[in-house]
């Protein structure tokens, strides 16, 4: 593969990564976290999809640019294959 080639599939990876955990936390998937050792937790949930969902954005506009004819292409990886 070439340099082009790895960058659209780590653009792709990094952007169906990002969707997915916006649809976890979408269909009612929740992120809590504490401050510190022992302190009560909290739900940080509507923020980190917040995040998400605009680094989805901003990675669905960088492989626009960089690959204009590529925009609706999609790489499907079978990622467990029984195979």
């Amino acid at each position: 593969m070439n340099a082009d080639e790895n960058r659209y599939i780590e653009i792709t990876t990094r952007l169906r990564s990002a969707q997915s955990f916006c649809e976890f936390l979408a269909h009612g998937g929740t992120v809590r976290v504490a401050q510190s050792d022992g302190a009560p937790f909290h739900d940080v949930s509507h923020r980190l999809l917040q995040q998400h969902r605009l680094e989805v954005e901003a990675l669905k506009r960088a492989r626009r640019q960089l690959f204009p004819d590529r925009v609706d292409d999609d790489i499907n990886p079978c990622l467990y294959s029984l195979n």
